[in-house]
């Protein structure tokens, strides 16, 4: 039985410091897992989808480790490719605090995921799934996964699969001019793209208001809807016709991370659901309550999405 969402990409070992701790004076390690399109895979499955997470992790106590909390999390994680000898990506958080950004260091090079090749991936479950989602990191992490990732959106745009990229694009991992005509490929094969405005204008190079990114944006990669982000304000989506606009909400930061993948999720729901345009305030919703929760994945379910948008939250809820 196919799944509703079918999504590719990386699951790392998050290792944080005590909030209001620095690297420099750190003690102990808070142990959790993260990773954008895994992020992604929990948030839908904790909005009621079925999602499918693509990747490989290494044959040992971390790889089951990251398999384990994924499926209690409701990610079908059954067509995860086991590698013996490989590693976990790991990553080290040491949270900020408004104005100071949180600080991150990643310790991902040769991880298991790298290895993953075309023979790995079930094309039947993703060429009949209702949506396939990939974001600009995984191909990024090495040529094998940048020619899969390629493959990955080509493939299911055949087969008739709405695609969803999440351009996500990460300076450590890559240079602007070696990033920009993949991620450009990917999104030209894509239904839905998300892009931060900071991308539209620092990766594709266009120019004007949030709104003309918009229009830009569709016009480069020929998708039906774009979204763009502008962080605490908010997103915008447009569809060819109309830009709606959602404003963002008012919210206690507990852990930024994964706070995009929120988001992105939201909008795929959409796209699962038939209704991309009237899903931004879900998107933008679900951000906001990942905002308040600590560590990658979205662990919250449609009824505090809900109250969240219906700004009737009591501070008590009895």
């Amino acid at each position: 039985m196919s799944v509703d969402v079918v999504t590719l990409g990386e699951a790392l070992l998050r290792l944080s410091v005590v909030s209001g701790s620095r690297f420099s004076e750190m003690s102990e390690l808070r142990v959790s897992v993260g990773g954008a399109e895994s992020n992604v895979a929990v948030a839908l499955a904790q909005m009621g989808c079925s999602v499918a997470w693509l990747s490989a992790v290494p044959d040992n106590h971390f790889g089951r480790y990251v398999l384990k909390d994924l499926a209690r999390h409701g990610v079908d994680t059954q067509f995860v490719v086991t590698e013996p000898n490989a590693r976990i990506g790991l990553y080290f958080v040491e949270p900020g605090s408004t104005p100071r950004p949180d600080r991150v260091i990643y310790d991902r090079k040769n991880s298991a995921v790298t290895r993953l090749q075309s023979s790995d991936v079930p094309w039947g479950e993703v060429e009949s799934a209702k949506a396939a989602h990939i974001t600009g990191i995984t191909p990024a992490l090495s040529e094998s996964l940048r020619m899969l990732a390629i493959e990955f959106t080509k493939r299911a745009r055949s087969a008739g699969v709405p695609v969803c990229v999440d351009v996500n694009y990460r300076a450590h991992l890559w240079g602007i001019e070696e990033a920009r005509p993949v991620l450009l490929e990917l999104c030209r094969e894509a239904t839905l793209v998300i892009l931060t405005e900071e991308d539209a204008r620092g990766v594709f190079g266009f120019a004007g208001s949030v709104q003309d990114l918009s229009r830009r944006a569709r016009d480069a990669f020929s998708a039906k809807y774009v979204a763009v982000t502008r962080g605490s304000k908010g997103a915008l989506l447009f569809d060819g016709q109309t830009i709606v606009e959602q404003s963002g909400l008012d919210a206690a930061v507990v852990d930024r991370i994964g706070s995009g993948d929120a988001f992105a999720a939201g909008l795929v729901l959409g796209v699962v659901n038939g209704d991309v345009v009237n899903n931004l305030p879900t998107a933008v919703a679900m951000a906001v309550v990942k905002l308040g929760i600590q560590g990658d994945h979205f662990l919250a379910d449609l009824t505090d999405v809900v109250g969240i948008m219906s700004g009737n939250q009591r501070e008590v809820d009895r």
